[in-house]
């Protein structure tokens, strides 16, 4: 029995491979559980994805970047699906795959945000705010560590799997790219002919006592109410009035709690008016801002990195 376990591979090492062999691919984990799943591209070219208001492709793993208009969205194929532990014949079919490198325009490395430049953006949004351009907006900055970090990510993954058990954690790898991260915010989810989504605003370090929504300030509950009022909203668009919410309530992301509404309705309520639902949706106003558009608008002119995805 010790030499069968011996001679199992790891998703790790599946991922290592596909590393190696620069391969399109997504590894992830669902919040809330341990297994990862691993999808796998043979095909080199990746399929760039046009305007998703009509109709959603029938498989594969979408990825959007943060705003269109500067970025493409892609479909990785899911030509090996692996759950778990890889079976014998998927990691053959992984090995047989050939050895290549991507010959994509060289991206320009991203400048660090300079302190300075921050702190007036910070002041040039608080004057927007005040003037009732906009009522929210969440600026980003770039914090770079050179190096060939390629071999670390399997276990960069590894980490944030074990940091943030009820966040989706992800790594892709596109066009000689990757991108890792963990989120908390499922941005819509299906299950049992219902759909789900989630308001999400207001951010504290853990501790138990703020497991109290009471002990939280009228500031927080105001961010977490504005998330919530955009995402009825929307929904009173696409006249989804049987909607059942629950909230504002605290929720774990691992060592930090955030406020949280969900929002559940039947999947009939929105039928082929899916891919508007979830273009209506995103960005959010918890990674962009509010008015969602006048805060979109302030990100571009201002910010002086690209987000992409």
């Amino acid at each position: 029995m010790q030499d069968v376990l011996k001679n199992k591979v790891t998703i790790t090492e599946a991922v290592n491979v596909c590393l190696r062999k620069d391969v399109h691919f997504v590894a992830f984990r669902l919040p809330g559980e341990e297994l990862i799943s691993l999808i796998i591209q043979k095909d080199p070219v990746i399929q760039i994805l046009g305007k998703l208001n009509h109709i959603l492709p029938e498989k594969g793993f979408i990825i959007a970047p943060f705003s269109r208009e500067n970025n493409d969205a892609w479909l990785i194929q899911p030509d090996i699906v692996i759950n778990g532990i890889p079976e014998i014949h998927q990691m053959e079919a992984l090995n047989n795959l050939p050895e290549r490198t991507f010959k994509s325009p060289r991206i320009p490395f991203p400048e660090d945000t300079k302190k300075d430049d921050y702190v007036q953006l910070i002041r040039e949004s608080i004057r927007n705010i005040h003037t009732g351009e906009f009522d929210k907006v969440v600026l980003s900055r770039v914090k770079s560590i050179k190096g060939n970090f390629i071999s670390c990510m399997p276990a960069i993954f590894r980490s944030l799997c074990t940091a943030y058990p009820n966040a989706f954690v992800y790594l892709f790898c596109v066009n000689g790219q990757c991108w890792a991260g963990a989120t908390p915010e499922p941005f819509i989810c299906s299950h049992n002919d219902e759909l789900k989504t989630v308001s999400l605003a207001g951010t504290r370090p853990y501790s138990e006592q703020d497991l109290d929504i009471r002990r939280w300030n009228s500031k927080e509950l105001e961010e977490q109410e504005y998330v919530t009022m955009h995402i009825e909203k929307i929904l009173a668009n696409f006249n989804i009035a049987g909607y059942l919410k629950n909230g504002p309530y605290v929720s774990r992301a691992g060592n930090l709690l955030h406020l949280r509404t969900d929002f559940s309705f039947p999947a009939d309520s929105v039928g082929s008016r899916l891919p508007s639902l979830i273009a209506s949706l995103h960005p959010t106003p918890a990674v962009c801002g509010m008015s969602t558009g006048k805060a979109m608008d302030f990100i571009r002119n201002t910010e002086k990195h690209n987000r992409e995805y």
